[in-house]
């Protein structure tokens, strides 16, 4: 039943609008690469296995889709810090967030090394603000770069999703970033004002593009 509500999900968000745009269309000065996408990457192997998705436990699964290239993947938890949560693909591609905020990625042709998001979800917690992100990316040469940006996060309605069980009510926030090499605008979904993230779209990188997250 899991399995068929996945991809129940999965098309249906596929129509709506986390489908629309990409990273690397509001980028400046950055170069668009192949995505290699959610498939087998020896970098990032976890220490253990993944549990079978059959055996999860509501809260254990996310559903994350790489947007520009309509790539669906459940991922299973596969360690936990606080309020840090690493998430890893049956083809072992990770993703780790810090209180549901995207911070690192590991697999993919241009890894988001780490991120300070340390502002972005109080930001959300009181509806609106303006915070520093400084991000680091793995480019094609195997260097670091770091990128500092400005954001600002505001409240823009309320809006329904596709869920588990049909569609439910949400309070929407966008949140810009501008910096002197390129910018993006992720979009988080919350349950209530300064509630849970149920749903996000998220920049990964410039090849990459934005990710979709479903938590299931």
């Amino acid at each position: 039943m899991r399995s068929i509500l996945i991809g129940a999900l999965a098309t249906l968000t596929a129509c709506g609008p986390m489908n629309e745009g990409s990273l690397a269309s509001r980028l400046v000065e950055d170069k668009i690469a192949p995505l290699v996408g959610l498939g087998t990457a020896p970098s990032a192997k976890p220490a253990t296995p993944a549990p079978k998705l059959t055996d999860a436990a509501p809260g254990e699964v996310l559903l994350v889709k790489i947007i520009s290239r309509n790539a669906v993947a459940p991922m299973r938890r596969l360690s936990e810090n606080g309020d840090t949560i690493t998430w890893v693909s049956p083809g072992q591609v990770s993703l780790t967030f810090q209180d549901d905020i995207l911070i690192a990625t590991r697999g993919l042709n241009e890894d988001l090394m780490g991120a300070d998001v340390s502002g972005v979800r109080a930001a959300l917690a009181k509806g609106q603000g303006i915070v520093t992100r400084t991000q680091s990316y793995l480019n094609s040469e195997d260097q670091i770069v770091l990128r500092k940006m400005t954001c600002t996060i505001i409240a823009d309605g309320t809006a329904k999703i596709a869920d588990l069980t049909g569609t439910r009510e949400t309070h929407k926030y966008t949140e810009t970033c501008r910096g002197p090499v390129f910018g993006f605008t992720n979009t988080y979904w919350l349950d209530r004002p300064g509630g849970d993230i149920v749903q996000s779209r998220q920049a990964v990188s410039a090849t990459v593009g934005f990710i979709q997250v479903n938590p299931l």
